[in-house]
């Protein structure tokens, strides 16, 4: 679970190991907004979801050399809610060109956060 407080005018964000990071109300200040952390989630699943697949098939590769940059588009129609995120994914230039086309055919449905974002999840607010 994750809990955001509001602390001296900070959105602090916590998991059930503490603290871990500051909220922004806008991008590209300190802290990461809503959209900065959508973004980032869906980088990060893909980024786990690539190195899990290459561990599994035991593929020797430089960790160092996988980066993931995600863009969400908001909506055109001017509705709120964003209709579109690319995902660019650097693999590493020693893998076989045969091996990266599979990898990314694989990782693109072994992200929990990229499928639920091709889904329509519901979403439950509750007063507690």
């Amino acid at each position: 679970m994750t809990t955001i407080k509001l602390i001296e005018g900070n959105n602090e964000i916590y998991n059930e190991a503490g603290l871990q990071i500051i909220g922004s109300t806008a991008p590209n200040q300190s802290g990461l907004s809503p959209r900065e952390l959508l973004e980032a989630s869906l980088g990060l699943c893909v980024s786990i979801s690539l190195q899990k697949i290459m561990d599994y098939d035991k593929v020797e590769f430089d960790k160092s050399s996988i980066s993931v940059d995600v863009s969400a588009v908001k909506a055109a129609d001017g509705t709120n809610k964003f209709e579109k995120f690319t995902v660019r994914v650097k693999l590493p230039p020693t893998l076989d060109p045969t091996y990266k086309k599979k990898l990314m055919s694989v990782v693109e449905r072994a992200c929990t956060i990229g499928n639920t974002l091709k889904s329509e999840a519901i979403v439950d607010t509750v007063e507690i």
